[in-house]
Formats: C-alpha cells, structure tokens, sequence
C-alpha cells in the first residue's frame, strides 16, 4: 500500500505540474491564477492545494523541476565514456534542442522566473540557488576541458562559466520574446565558433563535429533522436 500511496501523490503532483507549465507558459506568472491551473489539471482547489500552498510555490517547483531535470540530462552525457569534445558536443545540441517545439513551454516560463524573481525574496533565493547549480556545473566541465588540454590556459574558468551562462540566458530571452531572427541551427554553429575561437586551445576544438545523431532530453534523460533539430 505504501508503494501505491507514493506513486499516486507522483502521479497528481505531476498533473498539477503539467498544468501549471501551460498556464503559466501561455498567461504568465502574473495573469495565472490558481483557478485556471484548476480547470487546466482537472483537479480540485484542495486538491492542488494540499500539494502547493501557494501558486508562488508551485512556481517555484516547476522551476526546480526544469532545473534537475536538465542538469540530470547534462550529467548523463558527461558521465558516459568517449572523448569531452564529442560531450560538448552533445551537451551544445541539448542545449538549442531546449528551443525545439515541444519544450518551449519551459523555455517561457524560464522567462518568467528570471523576470519575477527580482519581485519576490523567495523567488530570488531560489533563481539564485538554481543558477548556481548551472554554474557549478559549467565550472566542472570546464575544468575537465582543462585537464584534457582543450581550454586555454589564461582562461578564468570561473568567468568563462559566468560569460556562458549569461549568454545561454541571453538565447533563451530572445528566442522566447520573438527578437531572435537568426534560424536556431545557424545560432548554435555560431555559438560554437565563438566557444572555440574565444576559449579553445591553439589547435583544439572543445567541441567535436556534428558527425552523430544529436541528443534530446525526455523526462530528464538523454537520448539520440533521428532527425536532428525540429
């Protein structure tokens, strides 16, 4: 009976998630109320209550959410065996595949967490304990890239992690507001020079050549998908 329990409270806190995303995707953290991600989920006031008991923290769930998921999907590739170029590699295609249709919901309400967290203290603490999970982990592969001879050695790492994790931001805000002109493949070869011109060392590349099937994150894993970017 336990094992039951456990899986039905997954399964609702999921289908309340699953709602909040669209209604905060489509109307925004502002505009959203908790009766609409009501009629969204299917499910009662209480209900939803009895899991969040507030839209703020429920905003703050799916943000986390997104969050370790995207790291695990990351982490994957990096844990698996093959050379760290064709790992950044990989971890680049992960990255504009967040772009793709099918996850540009979690894309807007990135949007919105990185827009309301200045508004309140416990969004604020949170988007900061969140970017600095994503900065550890840039300091780590990075890191790693130096180990193996890759990065410069007068890069500061620690910078060179801020520098991209702004500039991820930066693609991600443009890409959800509708002024980024530039197709998403032709944006990532770019983003690709600028990490190998900027960052690489002299005859290196720190991130290999499309020459294999790129990776897409599903329910925070990693897998090839046929096709290449949609």
């Amino acid at each position: 009976m336990p094992k039951v329990t456990e899986e039905h409270e997954r399964q609702r806190r999921e289908e309340i998630l699953a709602g909040a995303l669209t209604c905060f995707a489509r109307s925004g953290f502002r505009a959203t109320s908790i009766e609409d991600i009501v009629r969204e989920s299917k499910l009662s006031v209480g209900a939803i209550y009895s899991y969040f008991p507030s839209k703020e923290e429920l905003f703050l769930a799916l943000a986390a959410k997104h969050t370790t998921e995207t790291l695990k999907a990351f982490q994957a590739i990096y844990e698996r065996p093959g050379p760290l170029a064709e790992k950044n590699r990989d971890a680049v295609e992960l990255f504009f595949q967040q772009m793709a249709a099918g996850l540009e919901s979690y894309c807007r309400v990135s949007f919105e967490f990185w827009s309301e967290a200045p508004k309140s203290g416990p969004l604020q603490a949170e988007r900061a304990r969140l970017c600095d999970s994503i900065r550890q982990f840039l300091i780590w592969a990075l890191t790693e890239a130096r180990a193996a001879g890759e990065l410069r050695e007068d890069v500061d790492v620690t910078a060179a992690a801020e520098l991209i994790l702004a500039l991820d931001d930066g693609i991600l805000l443009h890409h959800v507001s509708g002024v980024q002109p530039i197709e998403i493949e032709n944006l990532k070869q770019t983003y690709i020079a600028l990490l190998d011109s900027g960052l690489a060392s002299a005859g290196r590349s720190l991130v290999a050549a499309a020459d294999a099937e790129p990776v897409l994150v599903v329910g925070g894993h990693s897998q090839a998908r046929e096709g290449g970017l949609s």
